[in-house]
């Protein structure tokens, strides 16, 4: 029952399925596919959220 929950809230790649690797700074957290497929930034103090997908 708790891997179902932690499954629930992980991230993860829409191609390959990875979870995906997180860093945060002081100005965004950023998200990437550990085989490049995806990536994603957040900037919260701008509202902003830009998602780069492989475009194979």
């Amino acid at each position: 029952m708790i891997r179902y929950l932690q499954s629930i809230f992980q991230h993860r790649c829409p191609t390959c399925g990875e979870p995906l690797r997180s860093q945060v700074d002081e100005w965004r957290c950023e998200k990437t596919c550990p085989n490049g497929h995806y990536r994603e930034e957040t900037f919260t103090h701008l509202g902003v959220r830009i998602v780069y997908e492989d475009g194979k």
